[in-house]
């Protein structure tokens, strides 16, 4: 989607603040869409972190499906598997632009993003779903209901592997440029878990993420072949962020660290299915790559023994 609004200008803040107007506003629309829904749903466009697509956005537009003729997402390039039942567009705002939370662009800039599609698909007589209508956890809980699902899917090549890592490695515009897990830590970490006789992938999307030299490489643009990536391991492992909530939809555990507890609470708040949630650290987002392999460690042998138990 070709958008109007002034990226310039929209580069001014990191995330924005949702004001009392805005939020006013959008539990009124909130309450219109939920007791009096149009023919046709256009929700979007999302311009946000993966993480809360995944935990704060997707599964609210995933109960409108049954309530609309028609409903329309725009989101990022790639992210059709998040949506079943809904017609998928693109927008063209890049990810390092795109801002924290819910992204930088205000709710008068998503409205006007979100009408130009409309306008462009031929839409009429249809509804706004925007992240206005879900600005507060008391906008989520009480005003629109959430459909969060299971998305595991069959492993890779019918096989299972025991890790898969993602390494961060973006740069995003605003103060958050810590979180990459620098390279040779990646590549000293993969080496340990080789050596420990592992078998080793990497997921995420290719221009997002780090993959050493000589490891099966499964990045992707396409988020359903990720899914299927992080379904076909018993582990997925790397600082905190978008993938390793979807993780916790497939039902995969995972294997963290994070500069903050309240990061690793906020990914325990998240974790709807109860998947295993292994922490090597609270403190940093460069662990010891010796330190993380001794929880992988641990996490993997906690996890083959639960496999190996028998039924009930």
């Amino acid at each position: 989607m070709s958008s109007s609004i002034d990226l310039q200008k929209a580069s001014s803040v990191v995330t924005y603040q949702f004001t009392l107007g805005d939020k006013i506003a959008g539990a009124l629309g909130a309450l219109r869409i939920r007791f009096f829904p149009r023919p046709i749903l256009v929700a979007g466009p999302f311009v946000g972190e993966f993480g809360h697509e995944l935990m704060d956005w997707q599964a609210w537009v995933r109960a409108q499906v049954g309530r609309y003729r028609e409903v329309h997402v725009i989101t990022y390039p790639g992210r059709e598997a998040l949506y079943p039942g809904c017609r998928v567009h693109s927008h063209d705002i890049v990810l390092e632009k795109a801002g924290y939370r819910y992204g930088r662009f205000s709710p008068a800039e998503l409205e006007t993003m979100a009408r130009l599609k409309a306008k462009e698909l031929g839409l009429h007589d249809y509804d706004l779903l925007t992240p206005l209508h879900l600005c507060t956890i008391y906008h989520k809980r009480y005003l629109l209901s959430a459909k969060y699902e299971s998305l595991l899917t069959p492993p890779v090549g019918g096989r299972r592997r025991d890790i898969a890592f993602h390494f961060r490695h973006v740069l995003k515009e605003g103060p958050d440029q810590t979180r990459n897990y620098p390279p040779e830590m990646c590549d000293r970490l993969v080496a340990l878990a080789l050596d420990r006789g592992y078998s080793v992938c990497c997921i995420g999307h290719p221009r997002y993420a780090y993959c050493p030299a000589g490891v099966e490489d499964l990045r992707t643009e396409d988020l359903q072949s990720s899914i299927a990536a992080i379904s076909s391991v018993r582990l997925l492992a790397g600082e905190l962020s978008g993938p390793m909530h979807l993780a916790q939809l497939c039902g995969t555990p995972i294997l963290i660290w994070a500069d903050g507890q309240w990061r690793l609470d906020n990914c325990q708040r998240w974790n709807v299915f109860h998947v295993p949630t292994y922490i090597v650290a609270n403190d940093t987002h460069r662990p010891e790559p010796e330190k993380v392999s001794e929880v992988i460690d641990r996490a993997l042998r906690e996890l083959h023994s639960t496999e190996d138990r028998p039924a009930n």
